[in-house]
């Protein structure tokens, strides 16, 4: 049960990739005695964007300070294996969210699970992900008498909007939270609205992917097996198909562009509850025959490769991986200006920016791409330079370590070597 999601294909994640420390970097502040024991805590490891984050972050940290384990509330999933190949250990508690819904009762006898787990592990840091880890981390944490807490905010807070109950039991939870992450300045700021937090207490770290995985030449192959033809423009969308990834609004614009580009080829990367919905409204607008509903895929680098313009037209956004990969592999990107979207994309330099809910925009800021095929490829180039830049893996890791050190060092936590 997550409450909170983002991504929707994914590339292959390789242990070997997150081995970024050999040894310990000249200059960076060690503090710790002995290495820093790190628990994170998430609902499931399934192929969302959340989840692929923490396994970025569990297999890139710095293995001679630091050393990771990960405890699942509900499920495992396909990233377990991932990160016990890494050598991160995975803590399955296998509760029941629907449970814990229908008979509220039971969250005293399941929180004792999680808080044995805790004991046995004895972590310096909690980190929690998502709604239900970050609340049960934070009071688990504190009962189990961890140093540090940290509550990561991966997403707008719209879902709990007028429910009080969850509101009240967050609240609580910040009570026990030292410091709380956001993925972008826009969700610092829901957080901020809602939870009536003190601004000191919540930070920004954006998301980081790694860079190369995505340099990835031409696939003609690819077209060939898609049944798409050298010369046929290509639009791509990587996300669930879930209400607030906005794909209606995509297949109302995605006919007003077929006008003026009726050899068009959309690729729809991604599953979820909606998919029979949108088949039958591409059917509906007659549309369906340029549109592949292509599912999960593992091969991400490679579809963004035969792209030449990138889509996510989201109705919410807190800070979206897949925009990051599609800058990562040098591709324009149009998207809404919802949420951290403005603050990865940059408006006019790497891609285009569009208001929300309004197809007319979108199919017009697809339709300048695709008309300037130099300016795509310019914003391409400039969109894969900001990535290096600002939303690299190693970046992201780096704040990580530091924020995990600066606390411990606040509450003069000494560790035992270890």
């Amino acid at each position: 049960m997550s409450t909170e999601r983002d991504g929707g294909g994914a590339p292959a994640l390789r242990p070997e990739a997150f081995n970024p420390h050999p040894s310990a970097p000249t200059g960076r502040v060690v503090r710790a005695k002995g290495r820093v024991r790190v628990l994170f805590i998430i609902g499931t490891l399934e192929l969302g964007g959340a989840e692929r984050q923490l396994a970025h972050l569990a297999l890139g940290l710095d293995r001679t300070q630091f050393d990771p384990s990960v405890c699942c509330i509900f499920t495992a999933g396909p990233l377990a294996s991932l990160l016990e190949s890494g050598g991160v250990p995975v803590v399955n508690l296998s509760l029941q969210g629907s449970r814990l819904r229908r008979r509220p009762w039971t969250i005293p006898a399941q929180a004792l699970r999680l808080l044995a787990a805790m004991r046995a592990i004895r972590p310096d840091v909690v980190h929690g992900y998502l709604y239900w880890a970050y609340v049960a981390g934070a009071l688990a944490g504190r009962w189990a008498r961890v140093p540090v807490v940290l509550a990561g905010r991966r997403s707008l807070g719209h879902f709990k909007e007028g429910n009080t109950m969850l509101l009240t039991i967050e609240r609580l939870a910040n009570r026990f939270t030292d410091v709380i992450v956001a993925n972008s300045q826009a969700v610092r700021s829901d957080v901020l609205r809602q939870e009536r937090v003190a601004s000191e207490k919540v930070a920004v770290i954006y998301n980081g992917i790694e860079v190369s995985p995505f340099r990835v030449g031409p696939q003609p192959w690819l077209r060939r097996e898609l049944g798409i033809a050298p010369d046929q423009p290509v639009v791509s969308i990587v996300a669930n198909l879930i209400r607030y990834k906005g794909h209606p609004d995509f297949l109302e614009a995605w006919k007003r562009v077929l006008q003026a580009q009726p050899r068009a080829v959309a690729l729809l990367v991604g599953e979820g509850p909606m998919r029979g919905e949108l088949e039958a409204s591409a059917r509906r607008l007659g549309i369906e025959e340029t549109i592949r509903f292509l599912g999960r895929r593992m091969d991400v680098p490679e579809l963004l490769s035969i792209t030449d313009v990138v889509v996510q037209p989201s109705l919410e956004e807190g800070f979206c991986n897949a925009i990051l990969e599609a800058m990562a592999a040098g591709k324009p990107v149009v998207a809404t200006a919802v949420g951290g979207n403005p603050e990865a994309v940059a408006d006019g330099e790497t891609g285009v920016l569009v208001p929300p809910k309004d197809p007319e925009s979108l199919a017009q800021g697809i339709l300048a791409l695709m008309k300037e095929p130099e300016r795509a490829r310019k914003m391409g180039l400039a969109g894969r330079a900001r990535v290096e830049r600002e939303f690299g893996l190693q970046a992201m890791v780096d704040r990580y370590e530091q924020v995990y050190l600066d606390l411990l060092a606040q509450k003069k936590v000494r560790l035992d070597p270890r």
